[in-house]
């Protein structure tokens, strides 16, 4: 009872309420101060691949690459997730057991380290891509430490992540090159077989070859008949010039109706031939084509993710911008300074603001 007492007694005592304003105020804003905040701070940009030359590299090697990069989860990654990673129970583990915070001189329990981690250091994004660390503390050194350690556990945290990405990339490229190197065999084992079977060239080279000789044949045909019809007109049936060029005639229109009939000598099947067989042919000719092409593809993509996987395993993990400092400002304790305007913001209002609306007249004989 003796609070509530006392507060009833401040209520009508204006000497005395506003003493208490005054020690309060004064008790608040030493506590601003004393003891001495400080806050260290570091700036990174996780690296991607464009950001070491990757990129040009693999664009030198051929524009499929930039198309399986996507496919693959090559493109560059969202600033959220890097704050994700920062955030993470990984990191914070990974900075407790770094700076030894559970244990003898530190917290009771990883709970408790973890607990204190999230109210003393900030990961939070800037402009640009940019991730600021902050840790807030009334030891220099300690905080400067914090934040160290988290540029490098974040670090860390990325570029493991980094090598299972590629490590599971490095997988499927393998595992896809493998299946692609035995379908280039399949289809040229195939082909191959179907030109030593067929007697066949090149599919243009064979079917220009038959045209030549069947448009040859029809032209010789069309000049003899011109030539029988006019020894027709002169001479007699018994002619011997006329006979010849009868026995010529047809002959010609024998070699061209064997040409319209599918038929194989020596040097491969004739244009009705090549016709019969042109289908199957131009098929297993694209299935050697497409196995071949998607082979190439697939043997550069090997190379973009061994190039990667070099560049992962060499490379900085991030880019520190700023490294770990304490801030050279003074600092001030928030909680402090937010009770220290709420108690000046009470006694505006309790000794000016309600006397001169009327909202707390002062009793009779209390006035200050």
């Amino acid at each position: 009872m003796a609070a509530p007492a006392f507060l009833a007694s401040l209520r009508h005592d204006t000497r005395r309420r506003r003493i208490a304003y005054a020690v309060l105020a004064l008790v608040l804003a030493i506590l601003c101060v004393v003891p001495q905040p400080f806050v260290a701070r570091a700036k990174i940009v996780p690296q991607d691949s464009n950001s070491i030359g990757l990129g040009s590299m693999m664009n030198a090697l051929g524009g499929q690459l930039q198309g399986f990069a996507a496919l693959l989860g090559g493109a560059k990654q969202p600033v959220d997730l890097y704050l994700t990673i920062g955030r993470s129970a990984e990191v914070s583990n990974a900075v407790i057991d770094k700076l030894k915070l559970v244990g003898p001189g530190g917290y009771a329990d990883r709970t408790r380290a973890t607990t204190a981690l999230s109210h003393k250091v900030d990961v939070h994004s800037l402009t640009g891509g940019i991730i600021e660390i902050t840790a807030r503390t009334h030891d220099a050194r300690e905080a400067e430490m914090l934040t160290a350690a988290y540029v490098q556990a974040v670090s860390e945290r990325i570029n493991a992540l980094g090598l299972d990405r590629v490590r599971h990339k490095r997988d499927i490229v393998d595992r896809r090159f493998k299946e692609a190197a035995a379908r280039v065999t399949r289809a040229d084992a195939a082909l191959r077989e179907f030109r030593s079977r067929y007697k066949l060239a090149e599919p243009e080279a064979q079917l220009g070859a038959e045209l030549t000789l069947r448009a040859g044949l029809q032209a010789q045909l069309q000049a003899k008949l011109v030539e029988l019809e006019t020894l027709q007109r002169f001479q007699g049936v018994e002619n011997p010039q006329l006979q010849s060029v009868q026995s010529e005639v047809g002959a010609l229109r024998a070699q061209i109706a064997r040409t319209n009939a599918a038929g194989e000598g020596s040097a491969g099947p004739n244009v009705a031939g090549i016709s019969a067989v042109s289908g199957a042919y131009l098929d297993r000719y694209r299935d050697y084509r497409f196995a071949q092409a998607l082979y190439e593809v697939y043997a550069r993509s090997s190379e973009e993710v061994a190039v990667e996987a070099l560049t992962e395993e060499t490379a900085a993990d991030v880019e520190v911008v700023e490294a770990p400092h304490v801030d050279a400002d003074r600092k001030y304790n928030i909680s402090a300074v937010a009770l220290l305007l709420f108690v000046l913001l009470a006694a505006a209002f309790t000794e000016i603001y309600a006397p001169v609306t009327g909202l707390h007249p002062h009793p009779p004989g209390q006035a200050g």
